[in-house]
C-alpha cells in the first residue's frame, strides 16, 4: 500500500497553482466542496475552532476527495507538529517563525530520523505502507 500523494506539495514544486479552500470545520463541509475540485484544504488552529479532535475526521474527508489537508498550527512546538501529522494532516503551517533556529525546530519536530525527532505513532498514516518514514518524509509540507 501507498501513502497518499500530497497534491499541493507536488503541483507547488511544479511551479503550479493550488487552489486551496478555508473556513471548512466539518466533514460534511469537506464532502460538499470534494467535487469541485480544490487541491487542499486549509484547516485553521490557530484562529479558528479546528483542534485535534477533530483532525481524523476531517483529514479522513481531505483523503476521499483527493485534498491536501493543511493545518495552521498555533504555536512552533514539536510536540504540536508532530501530533497534528500523527492526526492525518499532510501539511504544516507554522506562524510567526522569524528564524533559521525556529525553521529548524518545525523540520525536527515533522521529520522521522534521520531528517528529524518524529516519534512513531502507529496511526492510520502508516497502517500498510512500505518504508513509511521516507515516505512521510517526503510527503510531509511545511510552511513557516
Amino acid at each position: 500500500m501507498a501513502l497518499r500523494p500530497n497534491q499541493a506539495k507536488h503541483k507547488l514544486a511544479a511551479g503550479e497553482t493550488v487552489c486551496c479552500v478555508s473556513g471548512l470545520t466539518d466533514p460534511e463541509d469537506i464532502d460538499r466542496f470534494g467535487p469541485a475540485g480544490f487541491d487542499a484544504v486549509w484547516l485553521e488552529g490557530e484562529h479558528g475552532p479546528v483542534d485535534f479532535r477533530d483532525i481524523g475526521d476531517l483529514t479522513r474527508a481531505c483523503d476521499l476527495w483527493g485534498m491536501t489537508s493543511i493545518m495552521r498550527i498555533n504555536q512552533n512546538e514539536q510536540a504540536i507538529v508532530y501530533r497534528a501529522l500523527d492526526r492525518g494532516v499532510q501539511g504544516i503551517v507554522v506562524p510567526h517563525v522569524n528564524t533559521k533556529a525556529e525553521a529548524e525546530n518545525v523540520v525536527a519536530g515533522g521529520k522521522f530520523s534521520p531528517l528529524g525527532q518524529r516519534g512513531l505513532f502507529t496511526s492510520r498514516q502508516g497502517y500498510g505502507v512500505e518504508n513509511y518514514f521516507d515516505n512521510a518524509n517526503d510527503q510531509t509540507m511545511f510552511i513557516v
